[in-house]
């Protein structure tokens, strides 16, 4: 990996990080809104960007076997999805979509970009179309540890300004604080620094290796680790059965991070497959029984993906999560081909099966940018159809993730929606929700405006103990919503204050020491207040105090100690005994 000083001026890697940093603050300060523009924007950030950062990898090699065309392939790439994400999104800086799921495919492209930069470098040069699978994996390690070196140098930089900054500031010098908060100097020094660390770090290349067999030591020490927790998992699976599994919200992220980080530390031992493996028998034994269950567990993540899907309907997130399950039971189910097949060695398919996976995730990731099958496409399509299907109640339906959340594929098919509701077919009770619900919804401007509105208009009251207070503009009912109801809540008005206005107690299931309190302020609106908390650590249960109030077992008493008050200043107690 080493090579001669002049094979990578440090010139050349300073004056890529300028034009990569003057490339993002142009875009930071002038991002277009017109669609067209902000296309072309998108696909040259990216392609200045992904292409400077190659080029700075694959410095002194390019015109090695023509690898060049490769390099800018692999560049355009990222600039034609960039470009495809812009149509999709409404994106009002080049570094933030105003969908969560965007901004993943955005980032994403850096990762297309990992995966591709090694069969670039470990391309055989004899051989147009074979690469060295040990040279791909050491690239594929050695790349990343030098982008950690660089974001590592880049920290430090950026402690040292906010030093100097601050050491001034001491004095009464604010000119240099103002000028590192500047997005020109953030952007510009923060990518010339990212080069210089990229530079330093292929230019110690004897550093690079040492913390990679640092790396694969770790590894080594760690995978007896996840053997021991995937396989006592499999043993207790028959004893606690697969329901409290399914009654989790997040069982296929758990299980996917499990599977990943044991392929890993797995490719991690056996590096390129032509390493020794210094492992007793019984553990390699042990290791090749925790491969064979990563099919299962694999399994197990897509039936719980499956019932969620089922459950709640496609979402950008679900789509992704498909993806990276799909991925994730090949990778299992190559480990298991290559604990079974035991020709070359002790998993030596893997040498086979890895290179063939990592191009199979570029072709999801590109298949997940076409717009057809883009997640925001599949999901609002699902969430559509669910709707005509009736298959989620009228008002359990988020419209307001049609309009805010997916996109121009949401957008689209809330139009159909209305045009449906021109339509002779659906019920009458139906179709007058539907359009209310369209109402709330054309009257919001944003996700979490529409969501409050929605779950005030379709929350059923909340139950008071004893006589209710009158809520005639319902700005009651909307403080109690602020404050959040599982379904097992009560109402319950006092006066604690002796200034013959009630203030307001809201129960709300088991919770430890604190009833949360409402009380109205000076321009007669409701708002939270504070908590009434038990002086033990004993468990408030609702439906308990519930029964005890409406038995009349409760009075109000007065505090043990009074506040204190020093010329205006008042002084609250907190004992604690």
């Amino acid at each position: 990996m080493q090579q001669t000083a002049e094979a990578r001026p440090l010139k050349a890697y300073l004056a890529v990080g300028l034009l990569q940093g003057l490339a993002l603050w142009a875009a930071g300060e002038a991002w277009p809104h017109a669609t067209g523009w902000r296309v072309l924007c998108s696909a040259l950030l990216a392609f200045t960007v992904i292409g400077g950062w190659q080029v700075q990898l694959l410095w002194g090699g390019l015109r090695e076997a023509g690898r060049w065309r490769l390099v800018v392939a692999a560049a355009v790439l990222p600039a034609v999805l960039a470009g495809g994400l812009a149509l999709q999104f409404d994106q009002p800086r080049w570094y933030y979509l105003d969908e969560t799921t965007g901004t993943l495919l955005l980032w994403s492209n850096l990762i297309l970009a990992y995966v591709l930069t090694p069969f670039i470098q470990a391309r055989d040069v004899e051989h147009r179309w074979r690469v060295d699978y040990t040279g791909l994996y050491r690239h594929a390690i050695n790349n990343g540890l030098l982008l950690f070196m660089a974001l590592l140098m880049l920290a430090a930089f950026w402690l040292l300004i906010w030093l100097w900054a601050g050491l001034f500031k001491l004095v009464g010098i604010g000119i240099f604080a103002t000028l590192f908060e500047s997005s020109g100097f953030i952007w510009i020094a923060s990518a010339t620094v990212v080069a210089i660390g990229l530079w330093i770090g292929l230019e110690r290349g004897l550093v690079v290796d040492a913390l990679r067999n640092v790396l694969q030591a770790m590894c080594r020490f760690l995978l007896p680790l996840t053997v021991l927790i995937l396989l006592l998992f499999v043993a207790c699976l028959p004893f606690t059965g697969l329901q409290p599994l399914w009654q989790t919200r997040h069982a296929t992220p758990i299980l996917l991070a499990m599977l990943f980080a044991h392929v890993a530390l797995l490719n991690g031992v056996v590096q390129d497959g032509r390493q020794g493996v210094h492992y007793p028998r019984p553990l390699r034994v042990l290791i090749d029984a925790s491969a064979l269950c990563l099919p299962l567990l694999a399994g197990l993540a897509v039936h719980a993906l499956w019932l969620r899907i089922g459950q709640y309907g496609l979402t950008p997130e679900r789509v992704i999560a498909a993806g990276l399950t799909l991925v994730a039971l090949l990778h299992a189910l190559a480990l298991m081909v290559a604990v079974l097949r035991r020709r070359d060695g002790w998993l030596a398919g893997l040498r086979q099966s890895n290179p063939v996976l990592a191009l199979v995730s570029v072709a999801l990731l590109l298949l997940l940018h076409l717009p057809p099958l883009s997640p925001l496409q599949l999901s609002a399509a699902n969430q559509y159809q669910r709707l005509l299907d009736e298959q989620v109640p009228a008002e359990h339906t988020d419209l307001g993730a049609l309009r805010f959340q997916l996109g121009q594929p949401g957008r689209d098919h809330l139009e159909k929606l209305r045009q449906r509701l021109a339509q002779p077919g659906l019920a009458d009770a139906r179709r007058e929700q539907l359009q209310v619900d369209l109402q709330r919804l054309d009257r919001a401007d944003n996700y979490w405006n529409w969501r409050h509105e929605h779950d005030m208009a379709n929350t059923a009251p909340v139950p008071w103990i004893g006589e209710p207070l009158e809520d005639v503009d319902g700005v009651l009912a909307q403080a109690i919503a602020t404050q959040g109801c599982d379904g097992d809540c009560a109402l319950f008005a006092v006066d604690l204050d002796a200034d013959s206005q009630p203030e307001v107690l809201l129960l709300r299931g088991t919770r430890p020491r604190v009833v949360t309190l409402l009380g109205r302020g000076a321009d007669g609106s409701w708002r939270w207040i504070g908590h009434l908390r038990s002086a033990d650590e004993q468990t408030l249960d609702s439906e308990t105090l519930k029964e005890q109030i409406e038995r009349g077992a409760w009075r109000v008493v007065a505090p043990r100690f009074n506040a204190l008050e020093i010329d205006g200043l008042r002084l609250e107690p907190a004992i604690t005994e």
